[in-house]
């Protein structure tokens, strides 16, 4: 049932290219129904000659303002989804409410993706049997025969009748990080507790059989990933769960990860939260999009093939439910590049080399340029020296030749650190949080503001990357170099992530360096790559930057994997090993379709 405060609300995108300051003032300022009544939250210029006006002032009456302006598509008003449907639980009064379920289906990877804090985690509970689903009715909620019987005739009663006769289920947690607060032995000790038999085998196969020795304090990111995977995977259910598998994988870990998973899958009922839409696409036999209004409700959609989910879901629109749940569509175009070399050069990075002594990593980075406004991504396996090269440039590691740059980095480090003091205290000792320049290219896009009350050690690992990121772009430098700034966050935020680099990058004329392993993030957002090749943990060397497209075509013969254009949207899609089309691209050394 539709409620009044979620049954009409908007929003507006305005092309700011398109945006006449004068002209703007003259129509949409003027004729704003709250600026006319005197009252505050109306469309207001900024500094900068830019238009905006917050989401949540936005109202049916500014309809009649956006139209007094001459120019089409410059401003558009977006009614979002509202509220409605049967409610599958709720957790009290005005609390988070989730409508619909997606179906796990044995002998299939059932997929979802959606932005954070709409459901995703809750349906996983329920489905697990760890929420007895309320159907609404939090101050008495039914029994679970009563649950069973409200969805008769579909695939949720098959499940939950199975949930009755106690399904067993084995959950991949989201933060690995946290791993070694709850078991403090090796590797090997964790995974023979769960299955001895089959330890060795799929050791092998996740590469994590090197590391069975070690303590999990000592493991890094993507170990702990790998090692959690293979905890999940040994397990003995009716039922997995995995809730982002790729964070902190390199794009040949995310493929042998995806395979385990998709191999588990034609015997097992798999549930993946996934927010690497590269990584959805190839482990996914089918999608629900979840979406809604953060924290307050959530709704789920039908099942959709993979190739549709994901498409679908960069679309922004569901035509069976005509529910436009995002503002604009996100188009992979990949004849719009900037052509940053005709810009001014800011920076020349000369060779460098770093050998950390004997038996011990080794690394050789080729010279190159950066120039204003640009974005140049940094591609690799995980072990080849990326952070190095990163910590080289900004002078926190010193190279056995070659020079660190002459000139002010900001930094993003890979991994950020919590503390007991809010974010406003932590931001505002970088810039100021009424500063209008911060709170329209980063703040907003981020959204920042909601988080300012909050300490850092109460944050998620998306939130306090999210504070990381901003921290590093309101910091007055020459080049900002941000490391992983996509893990953790959800699919959501990683699309805003992408167009605010953009943005930054052409407002401010400043050049980004970004290393990640979001292969269609990269794709979107960068204009030049380097890629790192050699022996993980042992050598690396760099390539010269060059076009994003001969960057990933380099990068994916490197890893071993075709990737194909998808004719609808432009997106990258990875391609079956072997297949048809597979065997073609590598004929024509051609990994990556442009």
């Amino acid at each position: 049932m539709s409620t009044d405060k979620n049954s009409k609300k908007f929003i507006v995108v305005v092309d700011q290219e398109q945006i006449e300051p004068d002209l703007a003032r003259e129509t949409v300022i003027n004729f704003d129904p709250l600026n006319r009544a005197g009252k505050e939250g109306g469309f207001y210029l900024t500094e900068e000659g830019e238009l905006h006006i917050d989401d949540e002032d936005v109202m049916e009456a500014h309809k009649m303002a956006i139209n007094k302006y001459p120019y089409d598509d410059a401003i558009k008003m977006i009614q979002l989804p509202h509220e409605k449907g049967e409610k599958i639980h709720q957790f009290g009064e005005n609390s988070f409410r989730l409508y619909g379920l997606p179906v796990p289906d044995s002998g299939r990877v059932v997929g979802m993706i959606g932005k954070n804090g709409i459901g995703k985690s809750v349906s996983l509970k329920i489905l697990s049997g760890d929420i007895l689903p309320n159907l609404g009715d939090y101050e008495d909620p039914p029994k679970l025969e009563e649950v069973t019987k409200e969805f008769r005739g579909t695939g949720l009663q098959t499940h939950f009748e199975k949930l009755e006769e106690d399904v067993k289920s084995a959950y991949k947690p989201q933060q690995v990080e946290k791993l070694p607060d709850v078991y403090s032995g090796k590797v090997q000790e964790l995974l023979e507790n769960i299955d001895e038999e089959q330890l060795n085998e799929v050791a092998e196969k996740l590469d994590i059989a090197h590391l069975l020795d070690r303590k999990l304090e000592q493991l890094s990111g993507g170990e702990l990933q790998r090692v959690a995977i293979a905890s999940t995977i040994l397990k003995d259910a009716d039922l997995y769960m995995f809730d982002e598998s790729s964070s902190f994988l390199d794009v040949k870990q995310r493929l042998k990860t995806g395979r385990e998973i998709r191999k588990l899958g034609e015997k097992k009922s798999v549930m993946a939260v996934e927010h690497d839409l590269a990584t959805l696409d190839l482990i996914s036999d089918n999608i629900h999009i979840f979406y809604g209004d953060q924290a307050s409700y959530g709704m789920v959609s039908d099942s959709l093939s993979s190739k549709e989910g994901v498409n679908r879901y960069l679309e922004g629109y569901l035509p069976t439910h005509n529910v436009r749940f995002r503002a604009d569509e996100i188009k992979f175009d990949r004849s719009k590049r900037s052509q940053v070399e005709r810009k001014e050069t800011v920076a020349e990075f000369p060779e460098m080399r770093k050998d950390f002594g004997e038996n011990e990593f080794e690394l050789e980075t080729a010279p190159g340029s950066i120039h204003e406004e640009e974005i140049l991504a940094i591609f690799g396996e995980n072990g080849l020296g990326k952070t190095v090269f990163a910590k080289m440039l900004a002078g926190a590691i010193s190279p056995d030749n070659g020079e660190a740059l002459d000139l002010s980095i900001s930094y993003k480090p890979q991994y950020l650190e919590s503390s007991n003091t809010t974010v406003a205290n932590v931001v505002s000792q970088h810039t100021s949080l009424d500063n209008k320049r911060f709170e329209n290219r980063i703040a907003k896009p981020l959204e920042l503001e909601k988080l300012y009350e909050k300490n850092l050690n109460e944050l998620s690992g998306g939130e306090l990357q999210k504070v990381g990121i901003a921290i590093c772009l309101a910091k007055d430098a020459d080049l900002y170099l941000l490391d992983e700034p996509s893990a953790y966050l959800d699919v959501e935020s990683r699309v805003k992530l992408g167009k605010m680099l953009k943005n930054y990058a052409r407002k401010t004329e400043k050049p980004l360096m970004i290393i990640d392993h979001d292969l269609l993030m990269l794709d979107y957002m960068a204009d030049r790559g380097i890629v790192f090749k050699g022996e993980s943990g042992e050598h690396g060397k760099s390539t010269k930057p060059m076009k994003i497209g001969e960057a990933v075509n380099d990068f994916l013969k490197e890893v071993g994997v075709t990737f194909r254009k998808d004719p609808e949207t432009g997106r990258p899609r990875a391609n079956k090993p072997d297949s048809q089309k597979d065997k073609e691209q590598r004929k024509r050394d051609e990994y990556y379709e442009e």
